[in-house]
């Protein structure tokens, strides 16, 4: 999928990508994110995940970002480390891919 035919409006209608599939995606380097605003509020996005997803009421969709490819999943987030985040999944996710947070009722 290319990354400009999406945009933060229509970002629910990516398909889900698999467990398997998105193990097999390689990361880039690099921050997805680049205004400090945008990075603070996917920390707090990251932080409300948490939360949300033990109420068991919600999941987390996560949209990844590599190269010019979009992936998007739905967990929830057990952890956040250092510099990346732990699902339930037992997907260890890079911080730095992770293009936008959103919540949906389970």
């Amino acid at each position: 999928m290319k990354s400009n035919s999406y945009t933060l409006a229509n970002f629910r209608s990516l398909p889900v990508t698999s467990k398997d599939e998105l193990a097999k995606v390689l990361f880039d380097d690099t921050d997805v994110l680049s205004r400090p605003e945008d990075i603070r509020v996917r920390r707090t996005n990251l932080d409300k995940a948490i939360s949300l997803g033990r109420s068991e009421k919600y999941k987390t969709s996560i949209v990844l970002k590599s190269g010019e490819n979009l992936y998007r999943i739905e967990t929830n987030v057990l952890s956040i480390q250092k510099d990346s985040i732990l699902t339930n999944d037992g997907l260890t996710i890079p911080l730095f891919c992770i293009y936008s947070v959103d919540f949906l009722p389970a």
